[in-house]
């Protein structure tokens, strides 16, 4: 059984985050995409570079270096084409994760909780093998926790590991928040959330956020919510249970894509594109189809 699309339990250990480290050795290359420009007055900020990345190959022009002539492609085609390159820069991200309570569940592979931080862990190690400087900001329903930059990958592991554990449930939030005053400007800024709720303080925040970084929310869904049979279920943990039956599995869907259609809504208006998967796509191809789209470094 593959233990990363299906893992043992979806309260994740240290051990399941870290051997998630090999597999982001295999995530191949990210697509380059230009930077958002920092909209901040006449101080932009200086990044350190890696070397030079080739972007694209096209007809040569005059102002073009002969030294970027592509002599094959040349040959091939019979008109000149030049070699274009683009600085590798340095990458900087900042994950941001939030879970409310419906997080904590999942019918078919793991729970979204679980999956949303082994996508958190697959685009950590790899910022950590390329030696790029990765922030991030946790909460579930408690206060956030900020990591300006992580350097101690070890706790990083246990932290991830603790979000995934079921104790945390009755703590999300339906409704999204971040801290004020984020000093992020010039960053790749990655949100995984399946909150589809934000209130007008947060929602200027994320406006703010947006003016001076490149932005994504990623969410997750079950397709199999709303086909769950009827009867009474029970949380393990929990002393309560929910009836389910066919009317208010109709209702619940209704209001899901109503708020889902909101939430999508809201971040176009602000700048921010929302992308949706499932959750029982493995969290490995999940975060190659982000590198393809150059969501992520």
């Amino acid at each position: 059984m593959d233990t990363v699309l299906i893992p043992t339990s979806p309260e994740l250990t240290e051990s399941d985050i870290q051997l998630l480290s090999g597999y982001a050795k295999q995530l191949g290359k990210a697509r380059s995409l230009p930077r958002k420009a920092v909209r901040s007055g006449q101080n932009l900020s200086k990044k350190k570079g890696h070397g030079i990345e080739l972007q694209e190959v096209r007809p040569y022009v005059a102002s073009d270096e002969v030294r970027h002539m592509d002599w094959r492609v040349t040959a091939r085609t019979g008109t000149p084409h030049t070699r274009v390159y683009t600085e590798d820069m340095e990458h900087r991200t900042c994950i941001i994760c939030n879970l409310s309570k419906d997080a904590y569940f999942g019918t078919q592979t793991t729970f979204i909780s679980s999956r949303l931080v082994q996508i958190a862990a697959l685009i950590g190690w790899r910022h950590y093998q390329l030696r790029n400087p990765l922030g991030m900001i946790t909460s579930v329903g408690h206060d956030a926790e900020v990591i300006p930059t992580i350097t101690n990958w070890q706790a990083w592991s246990e932290h991830l590991a603790s979000l995934t554990q079921i104790i945390n449930r009755p703590y999300g939030k339906a409704s999204f928040s971040m801290p004020n005053q984020l000093k992020l400007k010039g960053t790749n800024v990655l949100i995984l959330s399946d909150q589809l709720e934000i209130d007008d303080i947060n929602r200027a925040r994320l406006a703010r956020l947006a003016q001076h970084n490149r932005v994504h929310w990623v969410s997750l869904e079950d397709t199999n919510t709303f086909l769950i049979p009827d009867g009474v279920y029970q949380f393990n943990s929990q002393d309560t249970t929910q009836q389910i039956s066919q009317a208010n599995r109709d209702i619940a869907q209704q209001r899901y894509l109503e708020q889902e259609s909101h939430h999508q809504k809201l971040l176009s208006s602000i700048g921010i594109t929302k992308l949706t998967f499932s959750v029982n796509d493995s969290p490995v191809s999940l975060v190659k189809t982000l590198l393809s789209m150059g969501v992520v470094h």
